[in-house]
């Protein structure tokens, strides 16, 4: 089982799920997951533009579940931190997320869970899972490095006119017992993170 934000959002059969983006204006985004019976599951809010790019992933009564942000303000490689609700403590970080290679056209990311034992080098750590690709052509998907298994996938096209207009919606397919609110999270990142390029 791949339970990053809870146990909760690990169901034991495949779970497709519907994720709507639309631009609110030009400095705000907004996401609406849905299932396939079109009942709301999340909501993901924040700015675009802001300076740590803060994005929080709320739950259908609006409770915030986790927030995202960018460490640091300005860098050449973004790095991506990931905590419970909206807490910034350390001990509630659930991971964090880099771009490994930053002459690549494909958006790349290495996520990493928070290491139980401290260390003071963690250059040579592997990450504990893998995307590569982006949900523009289908073409995302998240992976586990050592066994190299798919864990989800972007798996529905959308039209290139929403694309231009700012709202668009694609599938994700997520695999048996994988924290589908872990997916959603890294697809947000993943979209931030091209946008940068």
């Amino acid at each position: 089982m791949v339970s990053v934000v809870g146990e909760m959002f690990c169901n034991p059969y495949t779970t497709e799920l519907v994720v709507r983006r639309r631009r609110e204006s030009l400095r705000r985004d907004r996401f609406d997951v849905f299932d396939l019976s079109d009942n709301l599951i999340f909501t993901v809010d924040g700015g675009t533009w802001n300076i740590r790019r803060k994005r929080v992933l709320r739950d259908a009564t609006g409770s915030p579940l986790l927030s995202m942000r960018t460490k640091g303000i300005v860098t050449i490689r973004y790095t991506w931190e990931v905590y419970k609700g909206e807490s910034t403590e350390s001990g509630d970080l659930l991971f964090s997320v880099r771009e490994p290679n930053l002459l690549s056209f494909k958006t790349s990311l290495d996520v990493s869970l928070p290491p139980q034992q401290p260390s003071t080098d963690t250059s040579s750590i592997e990450p504990d899972f893998r995307t590569s690709g982006r949900y523009i052509g289908s073409s995302f998907k998240l992976f586990e490095p050592i066994h190299n298994t798919l864990l989800a996938e972007v798996v529905h096209d959308f039209s290139w006119g929403g694309l231009i207009i700012g709202k668009y919606s694609f599938k994700v397919r997520v695999n048996p017992y994988v924290d589908f609110a872990f997916v959603i999270a890294l697809l947000v990142i993943a979209d931030d993170t091209s946008n940068l390029r």
